[in-house]
């Protein structure tokens, strides 16, 4: 009963799936931030990097910037003279320049004199992939809900006792809005709307607790009882509410994402073994982004290569 999230731009997707590469490559203690802010040694001023990586080595810390550039075109030596500029003047020590198309021979020999590392990142297929991350699809459990019905009572200046089913006065619209603000407190001005109701009733209560997966949807029924300072707007009018009556629809499904929906690249480099990586996201998922990766060099049959992480929903997760 939420909007589902925003999408970011590709090329802001672009830069986060690099920083995560980054992050799995690492050892154990990296801090990897995508974007990042880091103030400027001349102008005082912060400027904005794509991801930062921060480590320790000893007793000093280590800054390494990365940029990149989701582009067609293949990058030359002008990009590098401006990151090399721009390496100086935050203080890093050094930086990761990332293309989607590569970078032409000259920028090289530039690049590496002003300790900046060049990285080409791109699509693969299901079949140039290390065999290691063959994984044939992976499962996303969602919680997922619906309204069945909201039966109002109105209000009655007698003792409060829980409504019985015969004892209400009529039935919203299956139409309603659940994200209308048809409940207005009288006495402060706040409104609210049967979807603010239902997350009400999962911060009091776990509403999926016993509900197993991939069965039929289960109705389980909530009041919310009011003390006589609650308006609700109903087609027929306005009119004092005592007590909302809400029975949902639960369920928990699978959403199936295929190896050949996951997002495979290959993360190559003239100073390291080429990373590949499997990435699984989930497309149903509401405001998380939710997801399973599988890491490994390009060429490595050890299992203990593989590096493995992402997030995904648990119980404590809101539908």
């Amino acid at each position: 009963m939420i909007a589902r999230r925003r999408q970011d731009p590709e090329w802001r997707e672009f830069e986060r799936l690099v920083a995560r590469i980054e992050a799995d490559a690492g050892p154990r203690g990296i801090v990897v931030k995508s974007p990042d802010r880091i103030r400027c040694k001349i102008t005082g001023r912060l400027r904005e990097v794509d991801a930062s990586i921060r480590s320790r080595i000893g007793t000093a810390e280590m800054l390494v910037t990365i940029e990149c550039r989701r582009r067609t075109k293949i990058q030359d030596i002008t990009w590098i003279e401006q990151l090399a500029t721009k390496k100086s003047a935050i203080g890093a020590d050094r930086t990761i320049a990332v293309s989607a198309a590569g970078f032409t021979e000259s920028t090289r020999s530039l690049a590496d004199q002003n300790g900046i590392s060049l990285r080409k990142l791109s699509d693969i297929t299901a079949d140039d992939i290390n065999s290691l991350l063959r994984l044939d699809f992976v499962l996303f459990w969602h919680k997922a809900c619906a309204v069945s019905r909201v039966d109002i009572r109105k209000f009655r200046s007698l003792d409060w006792k829980m409504p019985s089913p015969e004892d209400v006065d009529f039935v919203l619209p299956g139409n309603t809005d659940p994200f209308a603000p048809i409940f207005r407190n009288d006495e402060t001005g706040g409104t609210w709307s049967l979807n603010d109701l239902w997350h009400q009733l999962q911060e009091a209560t776990d509403p999926f607790e016993g509900i197993e997966k991939a069965q039929p949807p289960a109705l389980r029924t909530a009041c919310f009882p009011y003390p006589g300072t609650v308006t609700l707007v109903s087609a027929d009018g306005p009119c004092l509410l005592g007590d909302v009556i809400v029975t949902m629809a639960l369920w928990i499904e699978a959403e199936q994402v295929l190896l050949d929906a996951a997002k495979k690249v290959e993360y190559a480099s003239d100073e390291t073994s080429a990373i590949q990586r499997v990435e699984f996201a989930s497309r149903q998922s509401k405001e998380k982004d939710w997801r399973v990766s599988l890491q490994i060099p390009k060429n490595s049959t050890d299992i203990a290569d593989l590096r493995t992480g992402g997030n995904w929903p648990n119980s404590e997760d809101r539908s």
